[in-house]
């Protein structure tokens, strides 16, 4: 009997709601949470709301509840108007000979007496519906059921079939409509032709002082209302889907409560249609004595409001619903548990024993990969294991207690672990860019303190890259200043592109200080006004969380802030360190995506009509095609490890040649391995024919993943670099 009790919910409906639509697409809750506004969600009797505090809120309620409260003096703004059609039904027993309207002249007609001014516009708008039925002489004898507690919809609704059934009344009016299936337990069935729709109106209210103080915030929830109505428009069986969830009903029961327009009438503008519908239920309840005193309802209307949702939509400051579902940790952020339940991490002796454990890990996150990035699963357990291993310290130098392993032996494991995971294989790129920024601009007693953290599996995230509107040059808009209280400092800012920030237990923030130089602040993960968002939505390396770090007033001690732009001074070989890393991972997934293109041209691929071979493997043009593409993939790999060779020279040696040379070396391989690899993620498809593009092989995850990371540094400028040095003699200097 659960499906009577919900269809007996159904009676008591709250509003369906574009605000909580809105929450359940994601981007509400999200850009809430990015926007670093504290705003809440209530629902329940009485409609929808949002709230700041306990004197803020915006709401949505029917309009018989709006103009009551607003006749008794509530200070409140109207910034929207929400009309759907509510179905009514008239009911008769299964056994009944009364079939149509017309057949219930002058026989007894149920309806619920309760003190609720809505359902008495209701009855008015039926008792019309019904005498323009043709029964206007003779018409059904309206019965009043009435009992003690029969105060709302639901209790209402009860009533009503307890008289139908018991055979108090001939027929009872129902509003909100049983599904099929309740009809025919209960024994109930409705008359036929009878097709009740009557207009609920609902109206969507703001505190004043919410927008007087803050109304570009009010502005930003009335936009998102505005859009998760038009994802409605367009993605129908989804919104009925969300819309079931959010009444606690069957999907399928949806029919019998609403109109087939419901998906359509979720939309919050105020239309000409609207504001005369609120004019008229006014009136009704004036004229009988349920509103007091006199108002104008023009005075309500806040324009302001709705010109700021729309600026915002017009300018995209406010993202429109995706199609896919945005991450979870959007919304919220990674439990502790994450960071707190770890093994202990192992400490590597040297290059071999990183190698191996390289080699480890890459089989054990290999055979998940694709499943990975297919569901968007983030490598939570994977990241432990990572640091467990031992691979966080690859690069702490040997007098701090790590390998120190060499550039070469740092860019073999991230080709073997790119190779089996490429999402992966980014996500540590930026923990050791900065344990590099550490070795080199680091204090002693920074470098002690860190190194020993990075042994015991802390790991380093980053934010590096802002995303702005800013014109022309990028520019670093995230600033560190003196505290005003004199103890430490203070960042502010906003970072975008946070690979490994979700992960991180620091957070390493390139900021610039009062005299314009480039520092990083080492910011712990979980410090009061850091924020973690994973928005990142890219096509491809989907499990990076390379989306948002936010940045409200977070102190820093003068102990966690080094000064990056010393690298620069002078010769360095810091840039191409960051970049190689890059190019490895490239290397990794192209090697990948080749060995899956052979796999499929060995086991599934038909050779091609006419070609005489009897497998598509021992196809000349094939074989041919497969040469080109390993022997560039060889080269690639070799001026990789060439590139690698040139940094531990610099290192060991630096001077301007040294650093000039690994910066050009690097980034011919860089443009190399791009070219390459986009190549080879292409040609997958050309060589393992239409096959091989079905969505269960999922091998498009690797041209998805290597479009998308190339873009990283572009590749079109490394010619330009090279180019200087082979014409000109010129290395280029990388400068911050």
């Amino acid at each position: 009997m659960s499906m009577i009790s919900k269809d007996l919910q159904s009676m008591a409906l709250d509003i369906p709601s574009a605000i909580d639509l809105a929450y359940e697409l994601g981007e509400l809750p999200f850009d809430l949470r990015r926007m670093g506004i504290p705003v809440i969600r209530e629902t329940g009797a009485g409609g929808s709301r949002l709230k700041q505090g306990d004197e803020y809120e915006l709401r949505l309620e029917e309009s018989t509840e709006f103009l009551r409260r607003f006749a008794s003096g509530a200070d409140i703004r109207i910034i929207g108007l929400v009309l759907q059609d509510r179905r009514n039904v008239l009911l008769v027993r299964s056994e009944s000979p009364w079939r149509t309207v017309a057949d219930l002249r002058g026989r007894t007609l149920g309806v619920a007496r309760n003190n609720d001014p809505l359902a008495y516009l209701r009855r008015q708008e039926v008792e019309r519906l019904v005498g323009r039925e043709g029964i206007m002489n003779g018409a059904p004898q309206w019965v009043e059921l009435s009992a003690e507690h029969a105060t709302d919809r639901m209790q209402a609704g009860r009533l009503e079939l307890r008289a139908l059934l018991r055979k108090e009344a001939d027929a009872v009016y129902v509003e909100g409509g049983l599904s099929a299936e309740a009809q025919r337990l209960l024994g109930v069935r409705e008359v036929e032709g009878f097709r009740s729709y009557t207009p609920v109106l609902a109206v969507l209210t703001a505190s004043p002082g919410w927008i007087h103080e803050q109304p570009a915030e009010v502005g930003r929830l009335l936009a998102h209302i505005y859009l998760a109505s038009d994802w409605a428009l367009v993605n129908r069986s989804k919104t009925d889907r969300l819309v079931a969830k959010q009444l606690g009903l069957p999907e399928h029961a949806l029919a019998s409560v609403f109109s087939d327009y419901l998906h359509q009438q979720l939309g919050a503008e105020i239309t000409d249609e609207k504001w005369d519908r609120l004019l008229h239920v006014q009136k009704e309840l004036n004229e009988r004595g349920w509103l007091q005193g006199t108002f104008a309802l023009e005075d309500a209307l806040d324009h302001a409001v709705m010109k700021e949702a729309e600026r915002l939509i017009a300018s995209h400051e406010v993202e429109r619903p995706q199609s896919e579902p945005l991450s979870a940790y959007a919304e919220r952020d990674l439990p502790l548990s994450f960071f707190i339940d770890r093994a202990p991490a192992h400490v590597l002796a040297d290059d071999a024993a990183a190698l191996e454990a390289a080699r480890t890990f890459a089989e054990e996150i290999r055979a998940e990969a694709s499943e990975r990035d297919r569901n968007r699963k983030l490598p939570l357990a994977e990241m432990k294991r990572y640091a467990e291993l031992g691979l966080l310290g690859l690069i702490v130098p040997k007098a701090y207690g790590g390998p120190d392993v060499s550039t070469r032996t740092l860019v073999d494991i991230f080709k073997i672990i790119s190779h089996a995971d490429g999402s992966i294989g980014q996500i540590p790129q930026n923990h050791h860019f900065f344990a590099k920024t550490i070795e080199l601009v680091g204090s002693e007693e920074q470098k002690s303190y860190f190194f020993q953290e990075i042994l015991q599996g802390a790991q380093f995230g980053n934010g590096l890259a802002e995303r702005n509107n800013a014109k022309g040059a990028r520019k670093i808009l995230t600033t560190i200043r003196q505290a005003a209280d004199g103890d430490g400092y203070e960042l502010n800012g906003s970072k975008f592109y946070s690979t490994g920030a979700l992960y991180s237990h620091w957070i390493p923030v390139t900021a610039l200080n009062d005299a314009e130089q480039r520092m990083t602040a080492f910011v712990p993960r979980h410090a009061p006004g850091v924020t973690v968002l994973d928005d990142w939505s890219g096509i491809g390396q989907r499990t990076t969380a390379s989306g948002s770090v936010l940045l409200r007033n977070v102190n820093v001690p003068p102990q966690h802030l080094l000064p990056h732009w010393q690298i620069f001074e002078g010769p360095q070989y810091f840039s191409a360190f960051g970049q190689i890393m890059h190019a490895a991972i490239d290397y990794g997934i192209a090697k990948a995506a080749l060995e899956d293109a052979a796999y499929f041209v060995r086991e599934h691929t038909r050779p091609a009509f006419g070609s005489g071979a009897a497998r598509a493997s021992e196809e000349p043009d094939l074989i041919r095609r497969f040469g080109e593409l390993g022997i560039r993939l060889q080269a690639a790999e070799a001026l990789l490890d060439r590139a690698a060779g040139a940094i531990d020279e610099a290192r060991s040696k630096l001077n301007a040649q040294t650093a000039g040379h690994a910066s050009m070396t690097v980034d011919s391989a860089k443009w190399l391995i791009t070219e390459t690899a986009i190549e080879i993620t292409n040609a997958l498809f050309e060589v393992a024919g239409t096959s091989s593009m079905d969505r269960k092989y999922n091998y498009d995850r690797h041209w998805r993943s290597v479009r998308i990371h190339t873009l990283h540094d572009p590749a079109r400028l490394k010619l330009h670099h090279v180019g200087k040095w082979f014409l000109n003699g010129v290395y280029h200097e990388y400068k911050v």
